[in-house]
């Protein structure tokens, strides 16, 4: 269906400009988008004509430039209402953070991504910090690991073939087989580990959080210096994090006993 696959084709060029605004932290001029798309400006200044009209950009009468628009900010504040998660999880993750002095972190799946949703740090001590928002790898990270633990072995490996498996330090695992032993051992612990396979010199520990549908799309973690006086992944964390994840999935609805409910993919 040759217009099905135009508007498809149209939707993932407003979301890619819709980036470059995103990366760029302001307004942008047209050309500006024309030189980080490499697009034809006839179609780049045709997506913002329409984006305009639904106020997802804005156009300043003074220079000329584009910006986001209002829109967006009221899709995200209505996204940000429904993420009672967020308000069920921060008091697990302050207490984890004091408990073991190292900084406690709730990352969420958002498509095929996963994204930092909440970081809190100890008060005391050096401590691991990132901003919410960012992108985490799902293959390297504990809080990925979980997800992807939870999920169909099917359903994970299609997924990282669409994302492929980077390679972020030589401690990453870049491959379905290196990789699905650690998830098939996830799902029987509860809890991923984590050595270097992200960043050299960081290690984590995280557990899945399931909601009341059996459902696992968050995760927390503790992420902590490796070969530090605070190693993050000894016993008395990793039982932290769990019990902390299990807590919040009861509060979400999640009973241990029952089974997972799957949706069938389309």
């Amino acid at each position: 269906m040759p217009t099905q696959g135009r508007s498809v084709h149209s939707v993932e060029k407003a979301i890619t400009l819709l980036d470059c605004f995103w990366q760029a932290g302001g307004s942008l001029s047209l050309t500006e988008l024309v030189l980080k798309t490499g697009w034809a400006k006839s179609t780049v200044h045709g997506l913002l004509a329409s984006m305009l009209e639904s106020a997802v950009v804005e156009q300043d009468k003074t220079d000329g430039k584009y910006r986001l628009g209002y829109h967006l900010f009221e899709l995200g504040s209505s996204v940000a209402a429904s993420w009672n998660v967020m308000g069920i999880v921060r008091p697990y993750l302050e207490e984890i953070a004091e408990a073991v002095g190292e900084s406690a972190y709730l990352a969420r799946m958002s498509g095929d991504e996963l994204i930092l949703a909440e970081c809190i740090e100890p008060h005391n001590g050096f401590r691991v910090s990132s901003e919410p928002g960012s992108r985490i790898p799902l293959h390297c990270s504990s809080e990925g690991k979980c997800i992807l633990a939870a999920m169909p072995l099917e359903r994970a490996k299609d997924l990282l073939n669409r994302k492929g498996m980077e390679a972020y330090t030589a401690n990453t695992i870049t491959t379905w087989e290196g990789l699905e032993p650690q998830l098939a051992l996830t799902k029987e612990l509860g809890y991923a580990v984590e050595r270097g396979e992200y960043r050299n010199g960081l290690q984590s520990v995280g557990a899945p959080i399931y909601d009341s549908t059996g459902k696992c799309s968050y995760a927390i973690a503790v992420i902590g210096i490796r070969d530090s006086g605070q190693v993050c992944t000894d016993r008395t964390t990793i039982n932290y994090v769990k019990q902390a994840a299990e807590r919040a999935s009861y509060d979400l609805g999640w009973r241990k006993d029952q089974k997972i409910r799957t949706i069938p993919e389309k």
